[in-house]
């Protein structure tokens, strides 16, 4: 028996409970990091999109975002997936909330801030990726757009994959105390 009062049989068990112990740790921490897992997220920011992505997905259907104005927007990602553009700093993105649905052919999510500190000073898009409910059935649909610390209800409409992209802006009068943005 050594001096430290373990023997051959004893280190052997204390360095695959430690060994265990560290591959048990990496892989806890490799599952919440993988992008695009269901309930993920790539930011570790508290998501409640499907999934996030740096830019725009394979597979997008919408128009550019502008990353001077910085107005979100909408388009398909898949015949049952829609996205949210969001531009903003590219470490620190808006965090979107649940997806409601406010009709056959409505849904809505508020974004918040990011949670992270400090961000960088760039102007980057950022795709929030929701599977589309079922009964959400009509077309087009309207997404409409709310941000936490913001005024502005952007109203979005998601044409049909096959239709060309909305025209221009219009403001509407404001409702609820914010100004409404309509695609």
């Amino acid at each position: 028996m050594k001096a430290s009062g373990l023997d051959r049989r004893g280190t052997r068990r204390l360095m695959r409970v430690t060994v265990s112990a560290m591959v048990l740790a990496g892989l806890l921490a490799l599952a919440g990091c993988i992008p695009g897992a269901p309930g993920s997220d790539l930011f570790g920011d508290g998501s409640q999109a499907d999934r996030v992505v740096k830019g725009m997905p394979d597979g997008w259907e919408g128009p550019d975002p502008d990353l001077f104005n910085g107005d979100p927007v909408v388009g398909w990602v898949s015949d049952t997936e829609f996205g949210v553009i969001t531009v903003g700093s590219g470490s620190c993105p808006a965090v979107a909330g649940e997806l409601q649905v406010l009709g056959s052919d409505e849904v809505q999510v508020e974004f918040g801030p990011s949670p992270h500190d400090p961000c960088t000073a760039d102007m980057a898009a950022t795709t929030h990726v929701f599977e589309l409910p079922s009964s959400v059935s009509e077309r087009p649909v309207t997404v409409t757009v709310q941000f936490a610390e913001y005024e502005t209800e952007y109203l979005l409409d998601l044409a049909t994959q096959t239709a060309a992209f909305p025209e221009p802006p219009t403001r509407l009068p404001s409702t609820r105390g914010r100004s409404v943005i309509r695609r």
